[in-house]
């Protein structure tokens, strides 16, 4: 078998593709707008934050890439149909989707406020169900195929305590992911999660302001450390790209060991 000399190079690389980003302003939705940017994507920043996706899309723009931002609350349908055809007229295509906009109420089960379980399924599932749809329908019409990658967390496997409503949602976006794969392989759209650990984010800063609590979830991790934003980069850019053309229906996890870890 004889592999091109740049083939390496090109593996990685996102030249000419579109990638819608949802929870793009911050965190983890953050850098991983920045990091398809800077393989070469053109990229469609989402969030409900006008004035970060607008600073972040002229981070972008000044260093080279291509980018617009459009404020979208993801739990209204006609903000996500607004989002696809924007996209659309903006970039004439989407190839790459990325559900990474997220929330998380922590209270006991037994007191679990209704609408906190609301709120997060709205946010967590209901919106990544309507997304993916909405765009996989774009992707079937073109007939070029895609990539959608859902952020799940280490909670689908685990259960975090406290916290009823992320762990169902996480847990059921793992399924529904695998759902959206076994449907949509023969269009050659390809759907995986990506599981996150604990990151420095603004999702988990209670727990990162907290001493002990951050002690605790740094042991528990086999590298011994709460993971950068950045790190999620490496990734998201290989399940977007070529590098992961034959992986589809999977979960991988970001999490410095933590499901790994036993004593």
């Amino acid at each position: 078998m004889i592999i091109p000399k740049n083939y390496n190079e090109c593996l990685f690389r996102l030249d000419k593709k579109v990638a819608i980003v949802t929870g793009a302003s911050r965190g983890i939705g953050e850098a991983i707008a920045c990091g398809l940017s800077a393989a070469g994507a053109r990229v469609v920043l989402a969030s409900r934050s006008e004035g970060k996706l607008n600073n972040i899309r002229d981070d972008i723009i000044n260093n080279g890439g291509e980018s617009i931002a459009i404020p979208t609350d993801v739990t209204d349908y006609s903000q996500l149909k607004y989002l696809l055809n924007e996209s659309i007229t903006n970039f004439g295509k989407i190839d790459i989707l990325v559900n990474c906009a997220g929330v998380t109420f922590g209270m006991e089960s037994h007191n679990y406020q209704r609408d906190y379980w609301d709120k997060t399924y709205n946010t967590n599932l209901n919106s990544v169900f309507d997304l993916c749809q909405l765009v996989g329908n774009n992707m079937i019409k073109n007939g070029n195929g895609g990539s959608i990658i859902n952020i799940t967390s280490v909670a689908a496997v685990l259960a975090s305590p406290n916290n009823p409503a992320y762990n169902a949602t996480k847990g059921g976006l793992k399924q529904l992911s695998k759902a959206f794969a076994a449907d949509w392989a023969r269009y050659n759209i390809r759907v995986n999660n990506l599981g996150p650990g604990y990151f420095k984010t603004e999702l988990n800063k209670a727990s990162w302001k907290d001493p002990k609590l951050r002690e605790i979830r740094s042991t528990r991790s086999l590298l011994n450390r709460w993971g950068e934003p950045h790190e999620i980069i490496g990734p998201v850019i290989f399940l977007a790209s070529n590098a992961s053309s034959f992986i589809t229906g999977q979960d991988i996890y970001v999490d410095g060991g933590f499901l790994a870890k036993s004593l």
